[in-house]
């Protein structure tokens, strides 16, 4: 998808997540922030990453999972072109309390984060995507992921 039609898509049909992101990325301006293939990637100071509309936030404490976690959270970006306004309703709020309320389920379970549908179909998104583009953090091309 093209960066200009990425971008336009989620500042219309993604309005609601998209703002919510801009909200947050002015209130961690003094954050490192990159671009990321249309998306912007601020690196924040939580443990969590969080996807809202195009903003894309992950820790800046070196939890990134070897540099899963920011293409997890942009496959989060095209769950949002994908529904819409409907985002935050049938991913965000469910990935919210999956991720905030059950850790201790997950551990007692030995679950993965990935077990909870929407967050499964991030990973999906994103490492299809993933294995089409340099990887972020090296600059090689990642293959057979």
């Amino acid at each position: 998808m093209r960066i200009w039609l990425y971008r336009l898509i989620q500042w219309t049909w993604g309005l609601p997540q998209t703002l919510a992101g801009l909200v947050i990325f002015l209130c961690c301006r003094r954050s490192r922030h990159v671009s990321f293939h249309g998306a912007v990637h601020t690196r924040w100071p939580h443990r969590n990453g969080i996807s809202l509309g195009m903003f894309i936030f992950t820790s800046d404490r070196g939890d990134d999972w070897d540099g899963a976690m920011v293409w997890h959270e942009y496959g989060h970006t095209f769950q949002s072109l994908m529904l819409g306004p409907l985002y935050l309703l049938v991913v965000g709020l469910p990935s919210a309390v999956w991720c905030g309320c059950f850790g201790g389920y997950r551990r007692r379970k030995c679950l993965p984060y990935s077990a909870f549908f929407t967050e499964r179909w991030a990973d999906a998104l994103g490492e299809g995507r993933r294995s089409r583009y340099e990887d972020h953090f090296t600059g090689h091309k990642v293959r057979g992921i």
